[in-house]
């Protein structure tokens, strides 16, 4: 089971010829050679990390990677018996990118010393050659895979834009947030440090939130939820950061559609809020003032959920111009069953203020009929009592077989001993064919 492992992470090898060179070490691992399995390791690792460099040159001309690679040359050339470049090509990687961190480093630098024991006639004090066991070799091949040999070779000041046009490009096939983030973590996140998409996060957040350009407007849904992959993945990570760069993360945009952007990202993030300078929530205090879509969403910018939850039956009663878009965003700012309840209070009081038949209609369809699910005893009641009050909602042609649905769940949850005779309107609505 622990050799299946380390083939089936092996087909993982991000370069072609890393994985035929591969297979030498895991052919010596399962025949018990176990110093051979290390000195290859040793030299696909060098390997890889040659590719690696040579693809940030060629893909992002990144001039530190070809003076590492340029020196190497040179070192080889001066003495091409000497190992020391190898060693040397390890360290500045190391210090000069971003392609290992410190423990990625120290691994290497410890397969180094025991593919050094193992490569050359050094003696124990038994006279024996240095033989490094099975458990030890198995961990500097795992060590190796996971640290190196999967990974493409990331530039993270280059990634940003790799990844932002590649999600625009696959955006129309990317039409659900669990594809968004099936596609970014197969593709992209797996294989970053954690650093990496820190940094990500903050290029991205000045595309959604400050910028208001041609291509930013276009491709804006997708780098919010792109943004918000990330940030479900380093949610205190990313709370640090904000903390230590204030000013950065608190200059957003005084426009209306970035801003209505931001305070549906904070609708569900609202410890950032707490986290930005003064100015920055004053701009959204005054959108979730003016704007229909933050008023509905802007609830962090008030004391708790049960004043939001009043303020918004307030304005479906007095406001005229008042309307909801995508309730669902409405229903995931709290994951709780308290606001699960107020929120199906809100959708009976929005479908019930309506004023004609055509609103009536259309709101049932947007407001009722696809959150029945959520309705429990309490809140399905209330949806009875409010229908009964105005002929516009039961009185309509189509209620007759709409309000089947609400009787249907009625019933799953009270028993069909239910007493609708209490709500006459209703009743003679929902009974009336069945004698």
């Amino acid at each position: 089971m622990l050799e299946f492992s380390l083939e089936n992470l092996s087909e993982k090898i991000h370069y072609g010829k890393t994985k035929d060179y591969f297979q030498e070490v895991l052919s010596s691992y399962h025949n018990g050679n176990y110093r051979s399995a290390v000195v290859m390791l040793w030299s696909v690792a060098v390997c890889d990390i040659v590719y690696k460099l040579g693809d940030l040159v060629d893909l992002y001309e990144d001039t530190v990677a070809k003076s590492i690679l340029d020196e190497l040359t040179t070192l080889q050339k001066g003495d091409s018996k000497s190992s020391l470049w190898e060693v040397k090509l390890i360290d500045d990687t190391h210090a000069k990118t971003n392609l290992l961190d410190n423990s990625e480093y120290e691994n290497l630098r410890y397969l180094q010393k025991q593919r050094h024991l193992s490569a050359h006639p050094i003696l124990d004090s038994d006279k024996q050659l240095h033989t490094p066991n099975k458990e030890t070799v198995r961990a500097l091949i795992r060590n190796t895979l996971e640290d190196l040999l999967i990974k493409p070779p990331f530039h993270t000041k280059k990634i940003i834009d790799e990844l932002v046009k590649n999600i625009a490009e696959a955006a129309p096939a990317l039409n659900t947030r669990q594809k968004v983030k099936k596609y970014l973590e197969s593709r992209y996140l797996s294989k970053l440090k954690p650093q990496a998409e820190l940094s990500i996060y903050r290029s991205l957040w000045k595309f959604v939130f400050k910028l208001d350009n041609e291509d930013c407007t276009k491709n804006r849904v997708i780098n919010l939820q792109t943004l918000e992959v990330i940030g479900n993945r380093n949610p205190e990570s990313i709370l640090n950061q904000i903390k230590g760069e204030k000013d950065y993360y608190s200059n957003v945009s005084s426009s209306s559609l970035p801003l209505v952007f931001l305070v549906l990202y904070l609708s569900k993030n609202p410890k950032i809020y707490d986290l930005l300078n003064e100015d920055a929530k004053l701009k959204i205090q005054h959108k979730v003032k003016t704007s229909n879509t933050a008023k509905i969403l802007g609830w962090f910018v008030k004391e708790n959920l049960q004043v939001h939850y009043e303020d918004i039956l307030f304005l479906i009663e007095n406001d005229i111009n008042f309307y909801f878009v995508e309730l669902k965003n409405l229903l995931e700012i709290a994951d709780t069953e308290e606001w699960q309840h107020l929120f199906c209070r809100i959708l009976s009081s929005y479908y019930c203020a309506s004023k004609r038949f055509d609103e009536a209609n259309s709101r049932f369809q947007e407001a009722i009929s696809p959150y029945l699910e959520f309705f429990d005893k309490e809140a399905i009641v209330f949806l009875i009592e409010r229908i009964e009050q105005n002929d516009q909602v039961y009185g309509r042609g189509k209620a007759k077989k709409e309000h089947k649905e609400i009787k249907k769940k009625l019933f799953q949850l009270h028993g069909q001993e239910f007493d609708l005779n209490p709500y006459p309107n209703f009743k003679k609505t929902v009974m009336e064919d069945e004698g």
